[in-house]
């Protein structure tokens, strides 16, 4: 079982000790493998929105090097996001700008996903929101959530926090291990035929794009994953209303 850990704090803080409290608890189950990144050792240099990883593809970014780092094989994926001003820190969202091309093309179906942020006062639960919403795109359906508020220096944990990490670990390993479908959100869904919408056109927005959604079977389907009723049915609506705008 193969666990990808991205850093967002640029520094050791209490983001990355809350994150180091996962990855412990993680690493009791013997079949579980971590691979951890921070994004303060990547020096990823900003995304200069060239599109070139949405016409050309993603090998052809300019920072390919270094952002194909997080493109591993993985059965679950970590981010740890920092609130700065009450929203996600810059270098964070620098990387998720750099892996804008999973929205175009996700490749995450049926993986599982957890985000962890840390505040000492408010835009945790916003941030967390946000890093999901992200995931959900990327094909990551229903990212657990665990959030800590702190106002010492040192991080800390009550015997209560410890308590809902240690259930949340145990959930997280139970998801990935039983490969349970995590139904999709009404978002993710609307979002995900707005974009095959788009690569099925007659004339798509990108050659790349149409490819891919050709080759992985994505553009026959409402969408790839376990999804509701009613989420199939908004989701045949968005495809058939953008197909009016993408012809």
């Amino acid at each position: 079982m193969k666990i990808l850990v991205i850093h967002g704090s640029m520094r050791k803080g209490n983001t990355y000790a809350f994150t180091q409290e996962v990855i412990k608890r993680l690493k009791k189950y013997n079949d579980v493998q971590i691979t951890e990144i921070s994004v303060n050792d990547l020096n990823l240099p900003f995304c200069v929105s060239c599109h070139t990883c949405f016409t050309k593809g993603e090998e052809y970014c300019p920072h390919s090097n270094t952002v194909n780092k997080v493109r591993t094989e993985l059965d679950g994926i970590i981010i740890s996001g920092v609130v700065y001003a009450m929203g996600l820190n810059a270098a964070m969202k620098n990387l998720i700008d750099h892996l804008a091309y999973l929205f175009h093309r996700p490749a995450f179906f049926g993986k599982k996903g957890m985000v962890i942020t840390t505040t000492a006062g408010a835009g945790e639960k916003s941030v967390a929101k946000y890093i999901k919403s992200v995931m959900g795109h990327w094909g990551i359906n229903g990212a657990m959530v665990l959030t800590h508020k702190t106002q010492t220096v040192e991080f800390q944990m009550n015997g209560k926090e410890q308590q809902k990490v240690e259930n949340a670990v145990g959930r997280f390993y139970g998801d990935i291990k039983s490969k349970r479908e995590i139904a999709p959100s009404i978002d993710s869904i609307a979002v995900h035929n707005a974009f095959r919408s788009m690569a099925t056109a007659s004339s798509p927005v990108s050659e790349r794009d149409a490819e891919y959604w050709q080759k992985s079977g994505f553009a026959y389907k409402i969408y790839p994953a376990k999804a509701g009723f009613i989420g199939l049915c908004i989701g045949g609506l968005a495809y058939k209303i953008m197909k009016k705008v993408f012809k």
